[in-house]
């Protein structure tokens, strides 16, 4: 037996499970902090947010992380693909498992709806090889 299912139905299908895996009513953030050798003093780094479950603990309950085009140096590549959210491997790794990469897109619409941060690209592991 053979099943078609539309583009809007697995887009729908794909909102409804980043919803139950990613509840953004216990999803907090945070602009990390960094220091300035020239000035001595700490400041919140605005080129980009971490997204996290429960307390904030260097990362150990990261969920994604934003970055602006502003984070990386100019005329890097991935600069030119910026703002884009990297995803925590364990999550990367389950949405790959069910939609292969048909998730991207309904995750960057799910990303600026539910955060209002634009995103162009979305990555995973193979970003900290870049």
């Amino acid at each position: 037996m053979k099943y078609l299912i539309t583009e809007s139905k697995l887009d729908q299908l794909i909102v409804n499970y980043l919803n139950l895996l990613f509840d953004v009513n216990n999803i907090h953030h945070t602009n990390p902090t960094e220091y300035d050798n020239e000035t001595g003093e700490d400041y919140d780094d605005d080129t980009r947010v971490e997204f996290y479950f429960g307390d904030y603990e260097d990362g150990d309950n990261n969920i994604f992380k934003w970055y602006s085009p502003e984070y990386f140096n100019e005329g890097t590549p991935v600069r030119d693909r910026a703002p884009l959210v990297f995803l925590e491997d364990k999550y990367a790794e389950t949405l790959n498992l069910y939609f292969s990469d048909m998730w991207h897109e309904p995750f960057k619409r799910w990303f600026t709806e539910n955060f209002n941060l634009p995103i162009n690209d979305v990555e995973f592991d193979s970003f900290n090889n870049n």
